[in-house]
Parts: structure tokens; C-alpha cells; sequence
């Protein structure tokens, strides 16, 4: 049976080209350049998906989805907009269209989101499956934990324990409510944050609520990786492609082919990479070094970063182009100093893990210690309370409960406070920014390590790829 199309705008060429392509690949299509006649013909004859501009003269594309959704919710909508209305679409998306195509584009790019439509709709069918998301999720949630290990463990921001997001902070149950809605769409997610705040566990939870689950969840840390390396590790490589390429290689996109792939650090890639990575979510095709053949991406591009991107993008250090690409589903993990109440249970979920893993005594955190975590900043947020729980709970074997001395003691030193006082209180020392302060703070410690950046971040209580971020932007 041919699945049917009502394609709708205003620009007569467009809807001609877009008919033309989806009627050569066999689709039932019906055309109107007038929205409210468009409507109408839905009570007479149903279609299974819309196709609508967002912005016509007579209704918009918004008021178009609006009367889908409402009268007709079983059918899927795809919005097409103009570059400068992107976050326009993303509005939408948040309204129940199923994904949005951006101006001008390609025939095979329109096939490509339709055909992923089809290929999604057997699992979302029904109006009361669709309300019923939340309560599905979590159940998925809980099946996935099987899943899980079909593929290679992915280690989350936190640390070691599991790849659960956890809190009770109004910002975080903000977060995890919309973890559905970005699940089921294809669109890329970029997610910032300081180091240590949760980026890759919240993106390992896109990946299990989505429909690409059981496929690979595949992470790439660009920040770790040698310049000369990326590409050929982002997109594989053919022999001879350069000096050591003794073999044909896959990539990291060949290894998330159905599934998913988180770019860790995405701005630590280099300017001439990140072309090929625009050309990816753009063509949804690759190329491996050294060959001219186009590689089909079937890939769910995920994406992170510490750094002030604006900052990035004016100093040429990454793409703007690729910035809106990837900023279809903007979040930004708040810092744990940001979100205080959830540290006493975040550091008893740490407690809980670490004594079971090693089979032992779990020991209650003293309330003088309990208070002492609340009251500090965090600077390495939830992956520097998760060592120091870690630790406490090693140390504290022994002990009735855990205490401050079973902590690291440098935590509660006054060593980073002295610096911020040395700073502030310099007479001579002109009023700066934030920023300026941060790094003048790292290079006092720097200063005080003889350069070590490792000590230097304990130091501090960030990590040390933050401090390399921090000298990178001076």
C-alpha cells in the first residue's frame, strides 16, 4: 500500500519540486499552495504524513501543525523553514513535528526525513501511546539496563557509577522531562556545561530512550585525540590515504551506523574537520581519507562542550555554521554548586555504589562532613564528589561513619581561598572579569605547582583539561 503525502506551500516551484521527488519514489502525494484548502481535504481524504512550510501568507506552518495535531494526531509533520527561522522549527518540534528540513535543500535530503518518518512510525502509531510517553520511557529506561550491555559501556561524566542522570533539583527534573521528547527525533543535541557537570550521562540518556537504543552508542573524546588522528578516527581511512595507513579502516561513524554517536569536547576539533563533520549533518553522507565515495550516515549525532562557544566561534576557533547545525536541542547542565540540594543525595548514591562494589559496610556521611560538602563550591561539580565519596568510602572501612578526615584533606583547605584573597585584596589590581579572574587564579596555582597541570587542578578542584581550556581562550 502507497503511503500518502500532503505537501503544503505557498511557493508554487518548491511544491512542484518536492511533489515531483516524492512522486518519483512512488509516494501518493497531494499538493496545495493554499493552506486552508490543504486542511480542508484532510476530512475527505487522510494521509499518513505533512509536509508544511512554516512560513506562508494565508496560515502558517505553525497553525498548520496545530490543526494536525489536533485534529488528526496519528499524523507526522515535517516543517521546512529558512536558515533564519531555525529556532523557529525547534519550537515546533517541541509542539509534536517530527523533525524540520532547512532552505534550500537537496531532493535526497526531503526523501531521507520522510523515509526516516515511515521507518519510525510503526513504534509511535497511536495518539494514546504518544501520551502515555512519559510513563513508556521509564519503563524503557528500566529494559534498557539489559540492553546496555549488547554494547561497548560508555562511562558517564560522573564517574564510574552507571550512566544514571541523578537529582532532584527543579532544573534537573526539567531536564529529564524533556529527555523523551528529544529521544524520538533525529535531530543533532549539542549540551554544555562545566567539566564534571553530567554532559555525557545525559546524553547516554537520549541514547536509551530512543528508538536507536539497541544500536551502538559509540564516544569519541576529540579533546584527546592527536590532530593528525581525528578525521581518519571520526571517518575512517583507505590504504595509502597517508604515511601508516597500511590498511583499509572503518571510523567512528561506521561504528554508530544505526545507532548513536556522542562527540565529546566538540570544540577541541579542528576547523578543517569540522567542514567534513557540517557536510555529515547536512548531506547525512561521509568520506572516508582517501576516497571519493560517499558513505550513507545512518548516525544520531550527539554533542558536548565546556567552553564558552560564542567566545569560540569569534576568535575562528569554531564554525558558526556548525554551531546552528548542531544547537537544534540546546541544554545546558547547571553546575552542582547551582543545584546544592542535590548533594546530599548524589554523595549517598556515590556511598551506596562504592560499598557494594567492594563488598562492603556501608557507613553513614557524618553530618559535619555532610554539611562541609554542601557548603563547597564544587569546581569539579559532580565528578569531584564522586572521588571524594570514592575515596571516603575506601578510607572509612574501619570508622563508624564517614568523616572529614577520611576525605581528601586538601578539599577543605584554604589554599584556592588564599589565592581568591590574594587577588582581591591587591590594591594595585584594576577590576577584572570573571574570566580574567579564573585564569590569573590558574596560573597563581601553576604558579605554586611549578606547572603541573594535574596538581594545579586538584589544586583548584577542577580538572585539568578545564585548565588547558582556560590557557587555550587567554
Amino acid at each position: 500500500m502507497k503511503r500518502s503525502i500532503l505537501v503544503v506551500d505557498d511557493d508554487e516551484l518548491l511544491l512542484d519540486f518536492m511533489k515531483e521527488i516524492l512522486d518519483s519514489e512512488g509516494f501518493n502525494v497531494s499538493a496545495f499552495d493554499n493552506p486552508a484548502k490543504a486542511m480542508e481535504s484532510l476530512k475527505d481524504k487522510p494521509v499518513d504524513l505533512v509536509i508544511t512550510d512554516v512560513k506562508m501568507n494565508e496560515m502558517t506552518g505553525d497553525e498548520v501543525l496545530k490543526h494536525v495535531k489536533e485534529q488528526y494526531p496519528e499524523i507526522g509533520v515535517i516543517m521546512i523553514t529558512g536558515f533564519g527561522n531555525i529556532n523557529h522549527a525547534v519550537r515546533a518540534l517541541h509542539k509534536g513535528a517530527f523533525d524540520y528540513i532547512t532552505k534550500p535543500f537537496k531532493g535526497k535530503e526531503i526523501l531521507y526525513r520522510v523515509n526516516r518518518y515511515f521507518d519510525e512510525d510503526a513504534n509511535i502509531t497511536t495518539p494514546s501511546r504518544k501520551a502515555e510517553a512519559p510513563a513508556d520511557a521509564k519503563a524503557a529506561k528500566k529494559a534498557s539496563s539489559a540492553k546496555d550491555n549488547k554494547v561497548s559501556p560508555v562511562k558517564d561524566a560522573s564517574g564510574e557509577p552507571g550512566s544514571e542522570f541523578i537529582g532532584n533539583d527543579p532544573q534537573i527534573k526539567k531536564l529529564m522531562r524533556i529527555v523523551p521528547q528529544i529521544a524520538k527525533n533525529m535531530a543533532p543535541v549539542l549540551i554544555q556545561g562545566e567539566s564534571g557537570t553530567g554532559k555525557e550521562v545525559f546524553a547516554h540518556e537520549i541514547h536509551k530512550y530512543s528508538n536507536r537504543s539497541e544500536g551502538p552508542y559509540i564516544k569519541i573524546n576529540c579533546a584527546n585525540l592527536p590532530s593528525e588522528l581525528v578525521e581518519s578516527t571520526l571517518f575512517g581511512h583507505m590504504k595509502g590515504a597517508f604515511t601508516g595507513a597500511i590498511s583499509d579502516r572503518e571510523g567512528a561513524f561506521d561504528a554508530a551506523q544505526g545507532g548513536t554517536l556522542l562527540l565529546d569536547e566538540i570544540t577541541e576539533i579542528e576547523i578543517n574537520v569540522q567542514a567534513k563533520l557540517l557536510r555529515v549533518l547536512q548531506e547525512n553522507e561521509f568520506y572516508r581519507v582517501g576516497s571519493q565515495k560517499p558513505i550513507k550516515a545512518d548516525v544520531r549525532i550527539l554533542a558536548t562542550s565546556n567552553r564558552n562557544i560564542s567566545k569560540a566561534i569569534a576568535e575562528n576557533q569554531f564554525r558558526e555554521d556548525l554551531y546552528y547545525r548542531l544547537n537544534v536541542f540546546p541544554v545546558e547542565i547547571p553546575p552542582l554548586r547551582h543545584r546544592k540540594s542535590d548533594i546530599p543525595l548524589l554523595a549517598n548514591y556515590f556511598a551506596d555504589y562504592y560499598s557494594k562494589r567492594y563488598n562492603m559496610e556501608r557507613k553513614e556521611i557524618s553530618e559535619e562532613l555532610m554539611e562541609s560538602l554542601v557548603s563547597r563550591d564544587w569546581r569539579g561539580n559532580v565528578r569531584e564528589l564522586n572521588n571524594q565519596i570514592h575515596r571516603g568510602v575506601i578510607l572509612a572501612q574501619d570508622a563508624d561513619e564517614i568523616t572529614t578526615e577520611h576525605i581528601d584533606n586538601a578539599m577543605f583547605s584554604n589554599v584556592d581561598e588564599n589565592l581568591s584573597e590574594e587577588v582581591l585584596n591587591n590594591a594595585d589590581l584594576p577590576l577584572m572579569s570573571i574570566e580574567e579572574m579564573e585564569l590569573k587564579l590558574i596560573k597563581k596555582a601553576l604558579d605554586h605547582t611549578q606547572g603541573n597541570q594535574k596538581e594545579a587542578a586538584k589544586l583548584l578542584g577542577i580538572s585539568d583539561r578545564t585548565i588547558r581550556n582556560k590557557l587555550k581562550e587567554e
